[in-house]
């Protein structure tokens, strides 16, 4: 008898591996309240470039023959690239949302994905290559890639978000460093290209200016144990340092600019308005609003 987990629903939304089959979706139809609750429901996007969403979208491992349970489907007489632009829309989210998450649609149709196999095939890889996973602790972003029902969509995860407190330094470093197959970046999401890491540790020192503050931050030993730990991982590594900061100087990188009272352009330090480069990773600060969190 064939295995009737063998085409399942990845789980993204919950740190249990549970998985909903094609069996569990025929039994609801006789028995809706024995139905397990759908758990793909928490990936989101944050592609800037469109040429890079454009590729992702054309990398549809599926053939153009179809069987024919859907040969005769208004949605499969449509050319490719329009079905394309369908499971995009339905699939893609266009903020990054952190994981996991439960009871939360962001905008996502992943239920589309339940309809029947070919679509599945033709359509599971825009729900990775197209949406951007937050995760607050290296147990959830290894929980993900082990919850995958198929272990090579792991690959297909271009760029991810990591909220990291300074407290919680050794914690990250130590998924970064190894290269064990059970648990580390690499191996866990070896495809990405990308990592945008959002660290939460300097504090704003009143008694210094807006250089002298920047340049206290950077030496900040955690940091560069974050630094030299990841850059080895990922081939693009930006890095937010999130502080909170006076509301002057906060309202100033806001305005981009501010006047001096002999009308000349002031311009804050520069790592307080764009990105500067350092030890391999892009930097810049976030200034945090007050009900702000990492």
């Amino acid at each position: 008898m064939a295995d009737p987990y063998q085409w399942r629903e990845s789980v993204l939304s919950t740190r249990s591996l549970s998985y909903v089959s094609t069996f569990d979706a025929l039994e609801s139809s006789l028995r809706p309240s024995t139905l397990r609750k759908n758990t793909l429901t928490s990936i989101s996007s944050s592609l800037a470039d469109d040429q890079d969403f454009h590729d992702a979208l054309t990398q549809v491992p599926s053939s153009d023959m179809l069987p024919s349970s859907v040969s005769t489907s208004p949605l499969f007489r449509l050319p490719r690239d329009i079905r394309l632009q369908i499971y995009s829309l339905l699939l893609t989210s266009t903020q990054p949302i952190l994981w996991p998450t439960e009871h939360a649609s962001h905008t996502l149709d992943p239920q589309l994905l339940r309809c029947c196999r070919p679509i599945y095939e033709e359509a599971a890889h825009v729900l990775y290559q197209t949406n951007t996973l937050t995760f607050a602790h290296p147990s959830d972003a290894n929980m993900f890639a082990h919850a995958l029902s198929n272990r090579s969509f792991a690959c297909l995860v271009p760029h991810i978000i990591l909220r990291i407190r300074s407290n919680d330094t050794r914690l990250w470093t130590g998924w970064f460093n190894t290269n064990a197959a059970e648990r580390s970046l690499v191996r866990d999401l070896p495809g990405l290209r990308r990592l945008t890491i959002r660290y939460r540790g300097p504090r704003w020192q009143p008694s210094l200016n807006e250089k002298a503050n920047a340049d206290l931050w950077l030496k900040d030993p955690k940091l560069q144990e974050i630094i030299l730990s990841v850059r080895k991982c990922v081939p693009e590594v930006r890095l937010l340092l999130c502080v909170r900061l006076p509301d002057e100087v906060a309202e100033e990188i806001k305005r981009g600019l501010d006047k001096t009272e002999e009308g000349e352009e002031k311009m804050p330090h520069v790592m307080f308005r764009r990105w500067v480069w350092l030890n391999g990773c892009h930097i810049r600060v976030e200034p945090l609003g007050k009900d702000d969190d990492v």
